[in-house]
């Protein structure tokens, strides 16, 4: 990684300069690690089309059905910097099989489960994997090369998780109106399957060097000292899931009630904003690998309240209301591709980093659950959507200040 004085050279991911990856080879083995993640973050929107087949026929609650769709990040959103902590001396490649391992065999027994209860374990299990695919899947990219190349991988990595989240809720609906809800869950489990296979064969299992190696001089222990920079740059990371959230959540509901958009459009242009946004993740990659210094992306930040002003504007009409939601998801999904680009930057040893991957799953995924509840009580207080941009403006710039203080100054791509 060049413009790293030597001081810091430890948070390269070194590898034998003879067996480096050309260019195809690498994006071809990252694109097999990225699928890894995308089909885990399926899991998470699968259950949404087919809420109502679960409500009419096991008799679930609309609460329940919330509980059952929400389960699989519950894992990572309290335990999430453990199972970072743990991973640190495991090899990434075989923890990374074991979690789509476990998500297959769990969403299979949860395509066949028929009560609320088994139904909840099952997604349970099913989280166990999930926030192991987060944790170790990003670690395994960095051992695929360095530099610039790199730094743009972990950039598009970022996206996994709003790619995820429409392959899941198209191929649901799809799949489920044609064939029953449990097909759908048992094909879901399949895919993963699938991909553990393919990423068994395919995936190098060259692993990211441990500190001794690189001369880090002791920096292999954990202390909470040198996790200053990790935590600064997971809080921030929470800050811009809250936001995303929160506004995807409320969207709808403001389309409706406002606009008087049907139901189902109204979930059908919060869903393509929300892929739109996607866009934002890969212009981060492309930036990145020109050279742009991530500490200046986390800067894009500060648009999201300003969009989210103008998305739930009352008097702009459905056309303003989009583009200012646009905003909100192109930009976010730029502050969090940085952010995954950033973590080799903010570690001090290279062991530090699968425990800080765990420590962004875990505050995202509390950043994803306070967000919504708490946006919707400043709305509720104010009396008007008005208050959501507002709301947001805090946040978004006490999370943007974080990301820039995380990453060192010495740090580039």
């Amino acid at each position: 990684m060049r413009g790293l004085s030597k001081k810091h050279e430890n948070t390269d991911v070194v590898e034998d300069p003879q067996v480096a990856a050309p260019a195809t080879q690498f994006w071809a083995k990252f694109s097999l690690i990225y699928a890894a993640g995308v089909f885990a973050a399926a899991s998470i929107g699968k259950i949404g089309p087919i809420s109502g087949d679960l409500r009419s026929d096991l008799g679930l609650s609309l609460d329940q059905v919330g509980l059952v769709a929400s389960s699989v990040t519950a894992t990572a959103a309290v335990v999430g910097v453990l199972v970072g902590l743990g991973s640190r001396r495991l090899a990434q490649k075989p923890l990374l099989l074991v979690g789509l391992a476990i998500m297959a065999v769990a969403g299979a027994l949860v395509s066949r489960m028929s009560d609320f209860g088994p139904l909840v374990a099952a997604r349970l299990a099913e989280s166990v994997g999930y926030v192991i695919v987060v944790v170790a899947a990003p670690v395994l990219v960095m051992s695929l090369g360095e530099g610039r190349r790199r730094t743009a991988a972990l950039a598009v990595w970022g996206t996994f998780l709003p790619i995820g989240l429409a392959l899941g809720s198209f191929a649901g609906g799809i799949v489920a109106s044609a064939f029953g809800w449990r097909v759908w869950l048992g094909a879901a489990a399949a895919a993963i399957a699938c991909v553990a296979v393919v990423v068994a064969i395919a995936v190098p299992r060259r692993e990211v060097t441990t500190p001794e190696s690189v001369g880090s001089g002791g920096h292999d222990r954990f202390t909470l000292r040198g996790f200053a920079r990790p935590v600064a740059l997971s809080a921030g990371f929470a800050t811009a899931s809250a936001a995303i959230v929160a506004t995807v959540t409320m969207f709808p509901s403001f389309l409706q009630e406002v606009f008087d958009v049907p139901a189902a459009q109204a979930g059908t242009l919060t869903g393509a904003v929300s892929l739109v946004g996607v866009s934002g993740g890969f212009a981060a990659g492309w930036l990145l690998h020109r050279g742009k210094p991530v500490s200046q992306l986390f800067i894009a930040g500060v648009l999201v309240p300003l969009g989210a002003t103008f998305a739930f504007l009352e008097l702009g009409g459905v056309s303003m209301s989009l583009a200012g939601a646009l905003v909100v998801a192109v930009t976010n999904e730029l502050v969090v591709a940085a952010v995954f680009a950033a973590v080799p930057m903010v570690v001090r040893s290279t062991a530090d980093i699968s425990t800080t991957n765990g420590l962004v799953a875990q505050l995202g995924s509390l950043g994803t659950l306070a967000g919504p509840p708490l946006i919707g009580l400043v709305v509720i207080q104010a009396g008007g959507w008005w208050a959501v941009g507002p709301a947001l403006a805090v946040p978004c710039l006490v999370g943007v200040v974080l990301l820039r203080t995380s990453v060192r100054p010495s740090s580039t791509v």
